[in-house]
């Protein structure tokens, strides 16, 4: 709902959305301009290695320091400064020299990449407070589609003009947000009187926050090391075609958009928990035959099982965060993301130790033994919610 000095909610959705969008561009353009980056600067494997890294780490202490910045200020001064700052490091990127300059600016666009996906993910809940975990579904199907649609149309531009013509593009999506924000009034920020450490203290010790920082880690391995270890695993064990497996991939992102969109139609009508519980248990299903998979077609309807079970999980317990302690959700938001980017950060580098000495199946059981990780946790915040439903965390003033 709007009030009178705020920006219809419509609008604003559509500004989150954007945002959402633009964050999936930034973590997939990387993979897509890679190869044409490495031929103009020259450098190697190990140092395409490094650049991820240099993208992704940024993040961790920028989502925790944007999120008290958020709770105080609002969402407009993250999402903007963010918008901006990605939109201008992808143009100077495409003037680039060497690799130290590429290097640099990869991690200034961790930084921007971090509060365009905090400002905008934050902001959903304030629009739809009655059904956050809905709205944030059809957020996070924008953040699929840019890390699905856009990787194909770079890679069209930089084969027909070059991988400064594709840069660009990224730039300017990513100015979007940004720049209409600046046209909106956003919400206020709910800390006016600042930040109560107290309440913040007890909101990180809540046991139901613990849980969902919990699940946000679990969630976010599941995906990462499906997402970077599928096409070696289909390869490998199937002997596919990379263009096959490559297909074979971009249809598991693509099963993760439509996933969430179905999530969002699905949290209308349940709980979002017990929708958490369902997906959980699915994606154990479907990582099993993955790993059981005796040919490639049983291992890519798994993998479709995968996609859609893996996909309402982030935005749907994201949801479900923000109604614990609404007035610092920022706050929470960034520590549920930093405990996210350790679990980007752990399962797939276990994997690649176990598939050092063993097949990648073997890896792929340790994916699944996270699922069934998830799925006991999930259970435990299942009964407490019933105990301690969300309205009961939010201590008296």
């Amino acid at each position: 709902m709007s009030s009178p000095d705020r920006t219809s909610r419509t609008y604003l959705m559509i500004t989150a959305c954007a945002g959402t969008f633009a964050f999936g561009t930034l973590v997939a353009f990387l993979g897509s301009t890679l190869p044409e980056l490495r031929a103009k600067l020259g450098f190697g494997m190990e140092q395409s290695g490094t650049l991820f890294s240099l993208l992704f780490f940024p993040q961790i202490p920028m989502a925790i320091l944007a999120g008290p910045v958020i709770d105080r200020f609002g969402k407009k001064p993250v999402l903007v400064a963010g918008s901006l700052l990605a939109a201008i490091v992808l143009a100077i990127i495409t003037t680039a020299t060497s690799y130290a300059m590429l290097a640099t600016l990869v991690f200034i666009l961790g930084l921007g990449a971090s509060c365009i996906n905090s400002g905008a993910n934050t902001l959903v809940p304030d629009l739809y407070p009655e059904n956050p975990s809905s709205a944030l579904n059809l957020a996070s199907a924008s953040f699929s589609l840019g890390t699905v649609g856009v990787p194909l149309v770079i890679t069209l531009l930089a084969h027909r003009f070059g991988v400064g013509a594709a840069l660009l593009l990224v730039a300017a999506l990513n100015a979007v947000p940004g720049l209409l924000s600046l046209t909106q009034t956003f919400p206020h920020g709910l800390s006016k009187g600042g930040l109560n450490v107290g309440i913040i203290g007890r909101a990180l010790l809540n046991p139901a926050i613990i849980l969902l920082a919990l699940v946000f880690m679990l969630y976010s391995s599941l995906e990462v090391s499906t997402g970077g270890w599928l096409r070696t695993y289909l390869e490998q064990e199937f002997s596919v075609s990379a263009a096959k497996s490559s297909t074979i991939l971009a249809v598991f992102f693509a099963l993760m958009m439509v996933g969430r969109l179905i999530g969002s139609e699905i949290t209308k009508r349940m709980r979002g928990s017990l929708l958490i519980l369902a997906c959980a248990a699915g994606a154990i299903v479907g990582l099993t035959f993955l790993a059981l998979a005796w040919n490639v077609n049983v291992a890519i309807a798994a993998a479709v099982v995968c996609g859609l079970c893996y996909a309402p999980i982030f935005p749907t317990a994201a949801g479900i965060a923000s109604t614990y302690f609404p007035e610092i959700f920022g706050t929470i938001f960034g520590v549920l993301m930093a405990c996210a980017f350790v679990g980007n950060i752990t399962l797939p580098a276990a994997i690649g130790f176990v598939a050092r000495n063993s097949p990648v199946r073997t890896g792929i059981w340790l994916i699944a033994g996270s699922a069934v990780i998830l799925f006991v946790v999930q259970t435990i915040f299942v009964r407490q919610e019933r105990v301690h439903p969300p309205g009961m965390a939010v201590p008296s003033k």
